[in-house]
């Protein structure tokens, strides 16, 4: 092995390190604890106590579950866009276990599924990591599409629709220019031409070949729509949660519990692009206090109940998703195995 090879695999080693994660983790843990105060104690926990937790708790688990395979349609689109052909076992594992750095800041730690990838078919990381990038771009485009139908129909008061709209004018710029190989050839590549950023010049193409053929015109507006309905999942978990915690009981079809529905999806939206953009590790702080506010101020519920419905919906959306992460990584790692032991 060579002194190269070497240094990338300790650079790996590093990166996937699970003191590391489990460090990251811990800390945004304690970040969300101290943040779910915000409302009194004793009514919080009462009004947590109020849910029924034997069928709320896996009616959500199932929504998120559902949220990570439409949202893999996304990822196998990506990958089969630059040539990148895995089993769907594989993938979906691959997928999945990226999970497990969604609390970095901007879920940019996910760019380790590009490892697993190179590990399985050797594919060049420079090719793959960027399909983390389209990801987020998309991702946001779909929350924000989400944020203005909620609040356009749902809310229709106050001004927060016109910062949801330069945010997501911002991500349609950043996507538009990064899908242009103008930018690659001739601004990535002179950056790369000197200081620290020289190491990534031997890889500007692959870079661009991924960028482009992931975020053109086709494959963005594609991919925006494939996110919209895995997004909408995590809005109908805290539809039901506020339907719950106001006393209306479970959601239905009425026009008030569908009024109920779009102001929830504003609020998730909302505070989970607030949460994206502070790149903060999993927005943790931004989300809890930007879903409290909307909750108490638009929707008129006490602090508590809002509290309560925050401090649930994250648990479900954000912490569930690094469990699902781990597991899915322990399976990679297992099929991997198996898969260096047959060919020896």
């Amino acid at each position: 092995m060579t002194p190269g090879e070497i240094k990338t695999n300790d650079s790996e080693k590093s990166l996937i390190s699970t003191r590391r994660l489990l460090a990251l983790v811990i800390f945004s843990v304690v970040v969300f604890a101290l943040v779910g105060l915000v409302g009194r104690i004793d009514e919080v926990g009462a009004a947590l106590a109020s849910i029924q937790w034997y069928w709320v708790l896996p009616a959500m688990m199932g929504l998120s579950l559902l949220n990570y395979v439409l949202r893999y349609l996304k990822w196998q689109y990506f990958l089969h866009r630059i040539d990148v052909n895995l089993k769907h076992s594989d993938s979906f594992s691959i997928f999945l276990a990226g999970f497990t750095l969604t609390t970095t800041p901007g879920k940019i730690g996910e760019a380790i599924k590009g490892y697993f990838i190179r590990d399985i078919d050797g594919t060049p990381i420079a090719k793959t990591v960027p399909v983390v990038v389209s990801e987020r771009v998309t991702d946001l485009l779909a929350l924000v599409l989400l944020a203005m139908i909620g609040f356009g129909i749902g809310v229709n008061t106050g001004d927060q629709l016109l910062t949801v709209l330069m945010l997501g004018g911002g991500v349609l710029l950043a996507a538009i220019v990064l899908s242009q190989k103008t930018f690659y050839q001739k601004i990535l590549k002179r950056f790369t031409s000197f200081g620290p950023l020289k190491r990534f010049q031997d890889h500007v193409d692959d870079i661009e070949d991924t960028m482009t053929k992931t975020l053109g015109p086709k494959p963005l507006v594609l991919s925006t729509a494939i996110s919209i309905p895995g997004w909408f999942m995590e809005c109908l978990e805290l539809w039901l949660l506020l339907s719950l915690l106001s006393g209306a009981g479970l959601p239905s079809l009425t026009p008030a519990s569908l009024i109920l529905l779009l102001q929830a999806t504003f609020v998730h939206a909302a505070a989970s692009i607030i949460g994206a953009v502070s790149f903060l590790p999993g927005g943790v702080g931004t989300y809890e206090a930007t879903s409290v506010a909307l909750i108490t101020f638009l929707l008129g519920m006490p602090i508590a109940q809002a509290s309560a419905a925050t401090i649930l919906i994250r648990v479900v959306t954000l912490w569930f998703s690094v469990v699902v992460g781990f597991i899915a990584l322990g399976i990679l790692n297992r099929s991997n195995r198996k898969r260096r032991e047959s060919s020896e």
